[in-house]
């Protein structure tokens, strides 16, 4: 059975801004991912709104990532097969979020 996966991450950023680091990160994620044996394989901005999939271990997951004034949702999927990884992934993606939505010290 199919695992739905949504996280919130805060940020005190504004959505233009987030949406900038957003936009701007997506390098970065690319090759974190890399590093874990995943693949970015869809990528689809609509206003603010990213319509993304990810290949991983023979799957490949799709999701939404929604850019709202303080906070951004990302909701995936993962087949019964990958939800085993649903903490793990959560988890990672807030930490890599955190870190992207970051308010730049003054």
């Amino acid at each position: 059975m199919a695992k739905p996966v949504s996280i919130t991450i805060s940020h005190d950023l504004g959505r233009a801004a987030a949406l900038d680091r957003l936009r701007g990160g997506i390098d970065r994620i690319r090759d974190r991912l890399g590093m874990v044996k995943m693949q970015l394989v869809e990528e689809r901005w609509e206003g603010d709104s990213l319509y993304f999939g990810v290949a991983a271990l023979g799957h490949t997951v799709h999701g939404r990532l929604d850019v709202e004034d303080a906070l951004v949702r990302v909701e995936v999927t993962l087949p019964w097969m990958l939800a085993v990884f649903a903490e793990k992934l959560k988890i990672g993606v807030e930490k890599q979020g955190q870190i992207l939505l970051e308010k730049p010290r003054a």
